[in-house]
């Protein structure tokens, strides 16, 4: 009788064998549940460089395929900070230098905006100039001019409440080119030794500031890229109603034959409409390059039709848009089938913003954001100075939710205006500083930008972020995709490396099996010689006689 003594390395083999066969399920899942967790952990561990968008990539994009939109105003549906909320130069860095002056302008981008913010209105030959108000002796030395050169123009309109001014539409662009420009606010807190030094910009000249800072100034210096791209240009049409009683101009076509008749608006403000493609990250984004403001949602509405009546005059050197792919869709969605159109906000003042039919009109229109005035977001006076808690503690309540229900309409919130003064409509009662107050904003509320004439200010408290225990700025990783037509979906991703790892697995089971087989037949060991049982039977007799 032979017997087999199974050596170690054996037994592996055969277990191994034993493995490939109906026992290797196990293994099997294993092995694909280790490469579905490492899908997931790849996806959520995107390296910010390597899903950057080249131009190469866009002007590759496939017209059969995808739908051509850009970016929406709101960067985010959740609007976790993993960027700072937008930053709107009020009227340039109207805190260091007087309001709505290139000098302004420039300030704000040098300093890192996401937009500067120039009103727009009219002179009597119809240029369009960046001044806050109608009346030009709110901000400029009309009045005093060359020994009240100007003294004879100033009047009553019934178009502006009857109130006295020296109103803009009575100047020609020449006259007011005469005049200089001061502070508008004199509480001591901002410096005024700029006043009287800068003049009246024309919007001619504001294209030129960004054109050239974005195309020219913003490379040589080597800034890094920042996320949301260069900045824009956040225009507001000032008083359309009283342009067209007081003296029979329309504000809105002024702007469109202005913009489709300067040489770099079109490069600037049209040309490079982003392609929101499928699966566009936060890094990704950009900002769109131009967007339109009014408190007048008539107005807004008659700037979108003429917009999309002369698309061709802002986009026909695009050969993206231009090649057939406009009106794409039929549903009169901006962002995919007129994205040559700004987005359009509805500036809301206090007295509107908790209106019974204020939502309803609001889902009427056909804007991107609402800018309300920050009082609509803040506790009443009275609640403020009596400290009222339960008071307050309502009210904040309220402000979420009103931003909360723009949010659920893909409306971008970008509340006015942060400033850092005490009082003149600065830091409101219930708040120690401006710091304070935009830490509600962008932390309770959650809104999507604010208008700020400190842009310093806003940005340190953005990158501070909302976890005040981390001292780094927040970070992008993770973020949600932007695009809210098309959407990344994360888990197909998983599922494929599902399939992927079951594959795998299955392969390597099946090598296995086929390998201990081969190694079983061809390396078992030889057979130990017969032993002769009958002799050694005999010899243990003996033994355990002599023993006894």
């Amino acid at each position: 009788m032979m017997i087999y003594l199974p050596t170690v390395r054996d037994t592996f083999i055969m277990r191994s064998s034993s493995a490939g066969g109906a026992g290797g399920t196990p293994g099997f899942l294993l092995l694909s549940f280790f490469f579905f967790i490492l899908s997931i952990s790849a996806n959520n561990h995107v390296d910010p460089a390597a899903t950057a968008i080249s131009e190469t990539r866009l002007n590759r994009v496939d017209q059969a395929t995808t739908k051509i939109n850009r970016c929406p105003l709101r960067p985010s549906r959740n609007n976790n900070i993993h960027r700072p909320p937008l930053i709107l130069g009020h009227r340039g860095a109207s805190f260091h230098i007087p309001e709505h002056t290139l000098q302004s302008y420039r300030l704000a981008l040098e300093l890192g905006a996401d937009y500067i913010e120039p009103d727009l209105i009219a002179t009597k030959d119809g240029v369009l100039i960046a001044v806050h108000d109608v009346d030009l002796n709110v901000t400029t030395n009309v009045d005093t001019y060359n020994n009240g050169k100007y003294s004879d123009r100033a009047r009553q309109s019934p178009a502006n409440g009857n109130k006295w001014g020296y109103y803009v539409n009575d100047f020609t662009w020449a006259e007011i080119q005469q005049l200089r420009v001061r502070q508008r606010v004199t509480t001591g807190a901002r410096y005024d030794g700029y006043d009287y030094l800068f003049k009246v910009p024309s919007f001619t000249q504001i294209v030129d500031l960004v054109h050239d800072w974005n195309t020219r100034e913003l490379p040589l210096i080597g800034l890094p890229s920042k996320t949301g791209g260069v900045a824009g240009m956040y225009v507001e049409l000032k008083k359309s109603h009283y342009f067209q009683d007081d003296g029979n101009i329309s504000l809105a076509d002024l702007f469109l034959d202005e913009l489709a008749q300067h040489p770099k608006a079109s490069e600037l403000l049209f040309d490079h409409v982003t392609l929101c493609e499928e699966g566009l990250r936060y890094d990704e984004y950009r900002v769109p390059p131009l967007v339109i403001q009014s408190f007048e949602g008539d107005v807004l509405e008659s700037l979108r039709t003429k917009f999309k009546k002369r698309w061709m005059d802002f986009v026909e050197e695009d050969a993206i848009l231009a090649s057939g792919v406009v009106n794409a869709t039929g549903d009169e969605d901006d962002e995919v089938d007129h994205p040559w159109i700004p987005p359009l906000v509805l500036l809301v003042p206090e007295n509107k913003c908790h209106q019974e039919t204020f939502w309803f009109d609001v889902e009427s229109s056909h804007v991107s954001g609402l800018g309300p005035n920050k009082n609509c977001l803040l506790p009443s006076t009275s609640a403020m100075e009596s400290n009222d808690t339960v008071a307050i503690d309502r009210a904040k309540r309220e402000a979420q939710e009103w931003v909360s229900k723009a949010h659920s309409m893909r409306l971008a919130v970008h509340p006015y205006t942060v400033k850092l003064e005490k009082d003149s409509g600065g830091v409101p009662q219930l708040f120690s500083s401006a710091e304070e107050e935009l830490r509600y904003y962008y932390c309770e509320l959650k809104v999507d930008g604010i208008f700020s004439e400190n842009i310093v200010t806003a940005q340190i408290v953005g990158a501070e972020g909302c976890d005040h225990s981390a001292a780094s700025a927040p970070v992008v990783e993770d973020s949600p995709a932007v695009c809210i037509k098309e959407e990344r979906s994360l888990w197909l991703f998983g599922v494929a490396f599902l399939a992927i790892g079951a594959f795998i697995g299955a392969l390597t089971s099946t090598y296995v099996m086929f390998y201990c087989k081969k190694e079983t037949n061809s390396n078992r060991p030889l057979p130990l010689p017969e032993v002769d049982t009958s002799l050694s039977m005999e010899l243990q007799e003996d033994e355990e006689d002599e023993i006894i």
